[in-house]
């Protein structure tokens, strides 16, 4: 999801994590589903930006589990982690046109 706003150097941290936060807690794009946690293939494709990526996503165990109990397992770097595929209709100039 785009910002409302430019990103601006004096707020920029600020930013980013807000924006992480809004990704993260998308559930098409991030999720816990059959005991693992199911998170966007960008964190494979540049998971050295997250690493280890396990704590990174341990840090928003309640944007990406509803359950207290999952929350604790993600918390816990318990959950198996796999990577979703991505949707590149995103990107597909195509459907730009159909919307």
């Amino acid at each position: 999801m785009l910002r409302e706003e430019a990103y601006v150097a004096e707020r920029l941290h600020e930013q980013l994590e807000e924006q992480a936060r809004r990704f993260l807690s998308d559930r098409s794009r991030n999720r816990v589903r059959a005991g693992r946690l199911e998170v966007s293939k960008l964190f494979e494709w540049f998971r050295e930006d997250f690493e280890p990526l396990d704590a990174y996503l341990a840090r928003y165990a309640a944007l990406l589990a509803e359950e207290p109990g999952e929350q604790g397992r993600i918390a816990a770097r318990a959950l198996p982690i796999a990577f979703l595929d991505y949707d590149w209709s995103l990107n597909d100039s195509r459907s730009s046109s159909r919307r």
